[in-house]
């Protein structure tokens, strides 16, 4: 579907809704700006050219509702913020999914509970734990997930023939697909001063996939958001294990040569890599840059306990003081509709929260499909009140044990008393 296409009336209004009548016939939970025609809508990037733009268009030609786009490309997290605590912010925002507890917390986003039971939205197409990703303990839905971005492994089919290794397997299973075999194919894979087996540690996504699949009860954080539990033996121990394939192993690219921007991607589609962690994101780039070999994707391997992966998370939410939310929360309800789901698809830019676009997801990779089997293999990490702030205390210490300067263990364990402190504070 390109983007001019015009979507019926009635398939809009079987999804939930976008035209004009619907508009019209509605009062604003949101306490304003029921029936606008237009609305402003804060984004980390410009989507002019990408399949969300098509589908903002698609919407618009629908609706007749304006959007403009308010593109911020650089330092967006800082952009955002000032934003909302202004009195007059964008009807729409992206957000990151760790900050929404924070945010939901200062009272600046919108409760979308009373839109959802209004219009009485049939949520039943969607991932239950993406779809309640959002919801507070006081039962608000404060922001709305409109995609997600699992992670495998893309893998170098070619080098895997060549070096006479079994290729992973084609559904999520650990038959021959456990850490130990990881690490046994990563270094049949391996050449000294030409190719490096594997990668998994740059992708931050790995923390929470990792120590949940070695036996960690809550990964990052703990349930209730108040402690950091990535200090704790088993989630510890994992984020070593992962760095040992540099720093023991010798099958992984060091710590300082990944800095670059796209570097991971860059050895992969060099043939200097031959299989890495990413997220479904990344597919495009590889079937633009990958030129002489065959890919393809595969489950992470099972660790000792589970066999989970992360989904990146797209979050969008409408400010409390938005002066359009209705306009807002149509734009929101046709991107996870099925057919604003086609466009992340069809694009391979995300999977849709719509699960009926998903049979669209088309070859190659081979096994492509595997990206949505890994939503019934999920984990994502529980919301803080100050994901950020744990954050940037956390990860540039982890630096020293990617560096092979220091062990897991004590740079997590030196490090909890600050990281409990910063999640007691609201982000």
């Amino acid at each position: 579907m390109n983007a001019m296409t015009r979507i019926s009336r009635r398939t809009l209004l079987g999804a939930g809704g976008v035209a004009a009548a619907a508009l019209a016939g509605c009062s604003s939970p949101g306490g304003g700006g029921g029936g606008s025609k237009a609305m402003t809508f804060l984004n980390d990037s410009d989507i002019k050219d990408d399949p969300f733009g098509k589908a903002v268009e698609a919407f618009q030609q629908a609706s007749g509702i304006s959007v403009e786009v308010q593109p911020v490309p650089s330092d967006y997290d800082t952009k955002f913020r000032t934003v909302l605590s202004g009195g007059k912010p964008p009807d729409l925002i992206k957000i990151n999914d760790d900050y929404v507890r924070g945010m939901s917390g200062t009272g600046a986003l919108l409760d979308l509970k009373p839109f959802i039971e209004r219009d009485k939205l049939d949520t039943s197409h969607f991932p239950d734990d993406l779809y309640n990703f959002p919801v507070q303990a006081d039962g608000r839905h404060t922001a709305w997930v409109i995609a997600h971005s699992p992670r495998l492994f893309y893998y170098n089919v070619d080098l895997f023939r060549e070096a006479g290794v079994d290729l992973p397997p084609t559904e999520w299973s650990s038959d021959g697909w456990t850490w130990d075999d990881f690490l046994t194919t990563a270094k049949a894979l391996t050449v000294p001063g030409e190719r490096f087996g594997a990668l998994v540690y740059l992708d931050t996504g790995y923390e929470q996939t990792w120590a949940i699949n070695n036996g960690s009860p809550t990964g990052i954080f703990s349930a209730d958001g108040k402690s950091f539990t990535l200090s704790e033996p088993a989630a510890a121990e994992a984020l070593q294990w992962a760095t040992d394939l540099t720093c023991t192993e010798k099958v992984q690219p060091a710590w300082g040569d990944l800095q670059s921007t796209n570097a991971d991607l860059q050895l992969f589609t060099q043939g200097k890599l031959a299989m890495f962690y990413s997220q479904f994101s990344t597919l495009p780039y590889l079937l633009q840059n990958v030129k002489d070999f065959t890919f393809d994707v595969a489950p992470p391997p099972a660790g000792p306990k589970d066999q989970r992966t992360e989904s990146s998370v797209v979050t969008y939410a409408i400010p409390a003081k938005a002066e359009n939310p209705d306009a807002a929360w149509e734009l929101l309800k046709f991107l996870t509709s099925e057919e604003g789901g086609t466009f992340f698809v069809e694009g391979n830019m995300w999977l849709s929260m719509d699960d009926r676009p998903l049979a669209k997801l088309a070859e190659p990779p081979a096994h492509v499909n595997l990206f949505v089997e890994a939503v019934d293999h999920s984990t994502l990490p529980n919301q803080t009140s100050n994901t950020l702030g744990a954050r940037q205390i956390y990860r540039p210490l982890l630096d020293e044990v990617y560096n092979c300067n220091a062990k897991a263990a004590d740079v997590l364990a030196g490090t909890k008393a600050r990281v409990d402190e910063s999640l007691a504070q609201q982000g």
